[in-house]
């Protein structure tokens, strides 16, 4: 408890430092029509958007014209005469705004920031609307969050970010797409930093290279108009928590977290942000193992070893009315990570650990022209600075056994990544009657300058504990290698890596979009586009994706609101080749670097740097290279989808979708140069008929995957002025030959055996969050997670065929009398298949679900000055402003607000103690088959506790 005490007084310090000041001027906009129009944003005092608000432009003699705002708080009023206009913003727990003398002048749009105002008892919900809209931006599977809803999530920004990804439905086929400010590639800001977050909107746009199922869009926040505060601190202690169920006892550990900033007008036309987050944790890394003891028997191994980690971020925002048509936005980043015994848990063993550090810069520009009212035009450019550098613990072999543990020294090797990212936007909006035209482009290029002595340190893989076990017997008793063979011990593989360690790769990609938003009717919207992209680093340089959707809301009766709208989409959806993949096949080409491997070494534990003749006399020793097929194109997924948007009462909206993918082209790796099937005997290691007649295995990165997978999506959401409540509910199945460009196939001459469940195939998905305000100022902010569980595949932990990939899968037993037949709770295996034998299928087995349950529970106070109350309503159009207003005019709210808030809580991670596990282990000759040996660590869970207990404090201003 000293120790927190010391933290807080030192980032309480420390916060006092950040300033910041400012609030962008408005300003009009040139154009060559008579009359005139507002536009703007509704937002709350912490820059947090407010869709579906009332602006209502009204002055005596003239008819008042009222809009809402869109779903990003945006609104637009036209056709205004020139003169003085008063603008009202009403919304739903937020006090009532006027704005009086607002100067409309000829073919001029005057830009608004209506501020509104939190109600004393209300909390401000940003979720999707229960209004309908056929526009595509307003589909009902999207979540728009914002201010307080916010707090449903968790505080760090890790737990945050897969949070968001599991609302957003992301998995490894569709991928998490995470934009900040509209630019990708960044991380997610700290919470104090973010206005708004908008998930799945508009999925089949033509501006994205990808589905927007999946897509996460952040929004930080700019400077507001009067001098705002906010700094915020949670701690977590070890007693305080559930202790990890796989140790018996545990050292201590902590983590502090704290978020702060300041923000502020600067001048009339210019604002500023700033903010600074940092955590400080030392954690419990896990090691659940089995290993030999002393006198070589095999013994269970469970450990918890210290784990340090800490973050510092610093990430000022400046915004600047540039005159009459432009807004500048300028953004910095700089966050610093350090962490040590990285790497080490499970299966992994102390030697395995390395530090690390990272320092990321961004920097971020943005330029938004509106020339008037239809034409808007937004520039963006951002840089991204990583430098990236990973030392491990022991350089000495890693020691890699089959399905009990690895140990020796960690085989990333020293590690220094350099990399620069440069990304440019342009985009154009044009609004013409019913036309809603959006086109643009985006450039991407990145440089990366790597030093890597990634296995320079060898690595031996036995394929079991007991291989493992009578060679090390057979060794200290004096056996030669060949009578440890035959006692059924030796290695499977040996593999080290020679070489330069330096390399520098530059990869570029672009992509032009054009799309139209089509009003056919007030109830039908068409929306089509097209998409191109290119990239350099493949043979594919064209790739062409069109995009359609349709949406029209079902008429109700006769004065009524639409029943319901239906919102139909296709699209094809590109994978870019990553630079991981170029930087590995121009290092690892046989030239810069190359791998020599060795199936069945008898050298053990000599290696080709300490020994180099025993590998240079071994017949079975392979160099292995890599490279990319000469006409790999990049993947495509064909998405169809149809839905249907309702409104649940005044409060509440369900959205129910159906979708089916076809993913062709998916990127596999495959050695090209395995011995052919039926040549390769696994007792010996010379054997096997190589098809390019050179003993070398060539590692190909190719395109041949191929994947279907059928969804059934329902959202929903309600919210009111005590309660707000988000939900997702997935119901999936997606087979596929490959899990990604990393991924081998089990036989290297037919993709078709290993087509089936896909690893990421987890049926049923469930999660909501939300909030209720409670009587006495407490307010509660639940979390729920639910998946059903998620398959693993069945392997018998050795190389079967001569690829150098342990990924074989054993065949249903056929003959019980066989001393390779195993019995499991999933089947009778045979881990030496014969031929006639049936090969069980790829992710056979099901792992365990889980069930989360997160809370945070908060009492506010608030005190200081009284804020002053806001003015009266305005008179009805046609009444003098200066008599009373009438009787049915909004009513003041009689509730005091104080300028200060302080709050203190308390929140939870897996607050019902619900024991979730990891994936068991998959290899049939391990001691530990079947068994979970790790909790989960995704939800709720971290390596070192089942369940956390958090305090937290704030204050505001």
């Amino acid at each position: 408890m000293r120790g927190f005490l010391r933290w807080i007084a030192k980032w309480a310090v420390m916060s006092g430092l950040l300033l910041g000041l400012g609030l962008a001027a408005q300003g009009q906009i040139a154009s060559p029509n008579t009359r005139g129009a507002i536009s703007g944003t509704v937002a709350d005092p912490t820059g947090a958007v407010i869709p579906q608000a009332s602006i209502t432009a009204s002055r005596r003699g003239d008819t008042a014209v009222k809009v809402v705002s869109d779903g990003t708080g945006r609104f637009l009023i036209d056709g205004l005469a020139p003169g003085a206009w008063d603008v009202e913003a009403t919304a739903p727990g937020f006090h009532w705004l006027l704005k009086q003398g607002v100067r409309v002048a000829p073919g001029a749009v005057q830009r608004l920031t209506l501020t509104l105002a939190i109600e004393t008892d209300q909390q401000q919900v940003v979720v999707t609307g229960s209004s309908l809209d056929t526009s595509p931006s307003s589909n009902g599977s999207s979540v728009v969050m914002g201010g307080d809803d916010l707090r449903a999530l968790s505080d760090d920004p890790t737990e945050m970010e897969n949070e968001l990804e599991a609302i957003a439905g992301a998995d490894a086929e569709t991928g998490a797409q995470l934009y900040v400010d509209g630019f990708s590639g960044g991380k997610l800001p700290p919470k104090s930093a973010i206005r708004e977050i908008r998930i799945n909107q508009n999925p089949y746009s033509a501006q994205y290279d990808s589905l927007g199922f999946g897509r996460i869009e952040v929004f930080t926040k700019p400077g507001a108009d009067k001098l705002h505060g906010d700094y915020w601190m949670q701690g977590n202690n070890s007693p305080w928590n559930a202790p990890n169920p796989f140790v018996s006892s545990q050292p201590p550990y902590y983590s502090y977290m704290f978020d702060g900033d300041l923000n502020g007008p600067l001048t009339k036309s210019a604002s500023i942000f700033a903010g600074i987050f940092g955590q400080d944790a030392v954690n419990d890394a896990i090691i659940n193992a089995v290993v030999l003891d002393a006198a070589y028997n095999p013994v269970n191994y469970t450990q918890a070893i210290t784990s340090t980690a800490s973050t510092l971020e610093f990430s000022p925002r400046l915004d600047l009315q540039w005159g009459k048509v432009q807004t500048l936005s300028l953004r910095y980043q700089l966050a610093r990570t350090t962490a040590t015994n990285a790497g080490v848990g499970q299966f992994e063993l102390e030697s395995q650990g390395y530090s690390s550090t990272n320092t990321e810069q961004t920097v971020q520009f943005s330029d938004a022209q509106a020339y008037g009212a239809k034409l808007l035009n937004e520039t963006r450019f951002q840089y991204i600075r990583d430098r990236n550098n990973q030392t491990p613990v022991s350089t000495e072999p890693t020691l890699a056994v089959q399905g009990a543990f690895t140990g020796g020294g960690n085989n990333v090797g020293i590690n220094h990544d350099n990399q620069d990212h440069y990304e440019f936007q342009d985009y154009l909006h044009i609004s013409r009657g019913p036309h809603e035209w959006n086109l643009g482009g985006r450039l991407r290029a990145m440089r990366d300058s790597n030093y890597s002595t990634a296995n320079f340190n060898g690595q031996y893989t036995f394929a079991s504990l007991d291989a493992y076990q009578v060679t090390v017997q057979g060794q200290a008793a004096g056996l030669t290698p060949a009578q440890i063979r035959a006692a059924g011990g030796g290695a499977s593989l040996f593999s080290q890596t020679e070489g330069t360690p330096n390399i520098a790769v530059t990869m570029a990609d672009a992509g032009l979009f054009a799309e139209d938003d089509w009003k056919l009717k007030e109830d039908m919207t068409l929306s089509y586009g097209l998409r191109y992209e290119t990239q350099t680093g493949i043979h594919d340089h064209a790739d062409f994706g069109p995009r359609l959707g349709y949406s029209w809301a079902v008429p109700g009766r006769k004065g009524k609101p639409p029943r319901a709208v239906i919102r139909a989409g296709f699209g094809f959806f590109y994978t870019r080749f990553p630079s991981t993949g170029l930087v590995q096949a121009e290092r690892q080409n046989g030239i810069t670097q190359r791998a020599i491997v060795v199936n069945g070494p008898d050298f053990y534990p000599d290696t080709c740097s300490t020994n180099p003749g025993a590998c240079q006399a071994a017949s079975q020793s392979a160099p292995t290279t890599y490279r990319i097929h000469p006409t790999l194109r990049a993947p495509y997924l064909m998405v169809g989808g149809i839905g249907v948007d309702k409104p649940v009462g005044k409060h509440g909206s369900l959205s129910m979708n159906y979708m089916y993918s076809r993913g062709e082209h998916l990127f596999l790796t495959r050695n090209i140069n395995a011995p052919l099937p039926g040549t390769y005997d696994p007792s010996d290691p010379t054997s096997g008929v190589r098809p390019l007649g050179v003993n070398e295995n060539i590692y190909e990165y190719e395109s041949e995957g191929a994947s279907a997978r059928q969804r059934f999506l329902v959202n929903g959401n309600v919210h009111g002025k005590k309660a707000g409540l988000f939900m997702r509910y997935q119901f999936s199945k997606i087979d596929a030959n490959t899990a990604g460009l990393n991924t081998f196939p089990s036989d290297q001459y037919d993709l078709h055996l290993d087509y089936g469940r896909a690893a990421f195939d987890i049926r049923q998905r469930l999660y909501f969050g939300g909030f209720a305000r409670l009587p006495g100022g407490f307010s509660l902010n639940p979390f729920f997670a639910y998946q059903s569980s998620t398959p693993f595949n069945i392997v018998v932990g050795e190389d079967l065929n001569g690829d150098t990939q342990f990924n074989d899968r054993p065949a249903f037993a056929t003959d019980l009398s066989r001393p390779s037949v195993v019995h499991t709770q999933w089947g009778v295996f045979d881990t030496q298949p014969i031929p006639g034998q049936k090969i069980i299928p790829i992710n056979y087995a099901n792992g365990p679900g889980f069930v989360v349950v997160n809370a945070r529970l908060m009492r506010r106070f608030n005190f200081g000055p009284k804020l002053p109350d806001p003015p009266a309503p305005p008179a009805p159009p046609g009444q003098n402003a200066k008599t009373p207003p009438a009787p049915a005019a909004r009513p003041v709210k009689k509730e005091i607000e104080r300028k200060y808030t302080w709050g203190i809580g308390i929140g939870s991670e897996n607050v019902l103690n619900h024991r979730n596990l990891a994936q068991p282990v998959g290899v049939l000759g391990s001691p530990l088959f079947g068994q979970s040996t790790a909790l989960h660590t995704a939800w709720g869970e971290s390596g070192s506790a089942n369940r956390t207990v958090n305090l937290e404090t704030f204050f505001r201003f």
